[in-house]
């Protein structure tokens, strides 16, 4: 391994460990809306009892049934907030602890997306301006491998198609997962700006990049040339490849990575 090769893996390192500290601030973040929902309710909900104390004391039957529905509203509002706290709950217990995502274990692809584009919901752009579709095969093959390093490396290029669709009129981004004989293959596709044919060969050098800036949230390397790179260099560590097809408004980076491969030293 030469100088340049160790610089990047050393900074693939600290990218997934960045990954790890991404995961609890999205879990902050999406847990932020339900306590709200819970305490503005909560609040609601006293005023309207004090309200339907003050009706039955001067015996209106109409106010307390109108009471009696807002009452009915605001629980309802609070069961929703309840089930989204579950929701939350969820995905800590399922594994998204630090410790857990740091040893080498079989990993559902499936789920490992579904948990990184979960944390991305605190970024406003990825939230509110990209439609998102997901494309599972349900039948998906583990893979064996160090979780973080998974996340990442979906994580780099979910970034990477946002930053590339910041100034798309259509921003739709599409991952899509399915296997053939022991290969397991995730594709990240953008309707971005496309990458250059005369820059097809570079994209995956270190520090190489075609981006001049995006309106869109602060991310893990961004406009560094780094992203596609450390990819490059994590994906090689399970025998696995990443391929890229692109034209103006289609880009779609291709990850495969045998099933149930053990991680290499």
């Amino acid at each position: 391994m030469n100088r340049e090769e160790m610089l990047v893996r050393r900074l693939a390192d600290h990218y997934c460990s960045a990954y790890l500290v991404a995961v609890i601030e999205g879990i902050i973040h999406n847990l932020n809306g339900p306590f709200q929902i819970l305490y503005i309710r909560a609040e609601q909900l006293a005023m309207n009892t004090e309200d339907l104390r003050e009706a039955s004391r001067n015996g209106d039957s109409s106010e307390m049934e109108d009471i009696i529905d807002r009452l009915a509203e605001r629980t309802r509002s609070i069961l929703t907030g309840l089930d989204e706290l579950n929701n939350q709950h969820h995905h800590l217990t399922s594994g998204l602890i630090v410790e857990q995502r740091s040893v080498l274990q079989p990993i559902k692809v499936n789920d490992l997306i579904k948990d990184t584009t979960f944390l991305l919901n605190a970024n406003m752009f990825f939230k509110h301006k990209v439609e998102k579709t997901n494309c599972f095969d349900e039948d998906l093959p583990t893979v064996f491998g160090l979780y973080a390093e998974f996340g990442a490396m979906i994580l780099a290029l979910v970034q990477n198609a946002l930053e590339a669709m910041a100034d798309s009129e259509e921003k739709r981004l599409e991952i899509e997962t399915s296997h053939k004989d022991n290969m397991v293959t995730i594709k990240v596709k953008d309707t971005g700006c496309g990458i250059p044919q005369e820059y097809a060969d570079e994209i995956f050098n270190p520090f190489f990049t075609t981006k001049k800036g995006a309106d869109c949230e602060p991310s893990l390397g961004e406009n560094i040339g780094l992203g596609l790179s450390l990819v490059n260099t994590l994906i090689k560590g399970y025998d696995g490849t990443i391929t890229c097809e692109s034209a103006p408004g289609a880009t779609t980076f291709t990850l495969n990575v045998p099933a149930g491969n053990r991680k290499k030293d």
